[in-house]
């Protein structure tokens, strides 16, 4: 092989090897890239699976009315009692929401008491909510629940325990349910045996959120 051949074949495997060296810088690149618009879609700086929230009202069906309150005067005394709690949330911002909350217990005085709530709803749909009383803002309650389906209808299934008026305690958990105009419940909430906005109606608007 003649020294030209040689020549020729070594800056023919030079070229070659720039070439290759040129093709993984670029495929790695645009490999970084597309992991990093990956990462960046799947987490998402704002999410809104549960902005339907947003204006709508919750409330306590019939077979979840049962709660049992501890007694103020005997601490080893429970009692059943009856509650209708509705929700009602005014704001949704990437899983917090906000609203007012409005209850009714059997024990109580024949008004409903009034609370608001900030909440929180993962992806997963876990529920966290912090109740706040309407006049001083201390907080009242911290129920914990899940968002769940049954009969392909979202519910709410929350449980909580606390402080009750005068004394003692109450423990609740409910399937709480949407209602929304036209729904029976609607017209006539259980045990309130009264239409939700007249149920609510000594309440005050619930909060919206800040942006």
């Amino acid at each position: 092989m003649s020294n030209n051949t040689v020549n020729r074949y070594r800056e023919l495997l030079s070229q070659i090897s720039l070439i290759s060296l040129i093709m993984i810088s670029l495929f790695g690149e645009v490999a970084c890239h597309a992991a990093a618009q990956s990462t960046q879609e799947s987490v998402s700086p704002v999410y809104n699976d549960w902005s339907w929230f947003k204006d709508t009202y919750w409330v306590v069906p019939e077979q979840n009315i049962s709660a049992v309150a501890q007694s103020a005067s005997n601490p080893s005394q429970f009692n059943l009692v009856r509650d209708q709690t509705v929700f009602h949330f005014t704001d949704y911002f990437n899983g917090y929401f906000t609203g007012v909350v409005t209850a009714k217990l059997s024990s109580a005085e024949s008004v409903p008491g009034c609370q608001y709530v900030l909440g929180e709803v993962t992806p997963q749909g876990v529920v966290h909510l912090t109740m706040y009383n309407v006049s001083d803002g201390s907080i009242i309650n911290q129920p914990m629940g899940n968002m769940v389906q049954v009969n392909g209808q979202w519910t709410m299934v929350n449980t909580m325990t606390a402080p009750a008026t005068g004394g003692g305690s109450v423990s609740h958990w409910a399937y709480m349910v949407l209602s929304k105009p036209g729904d029976p419940s609607w017209n006539n909430l259980p045990f309130a045996n009264e239409s939700v906005p007249a149920f609510v109606a000594n309440c005050p608007a619930g909060p919206m959120i800040n942006l």
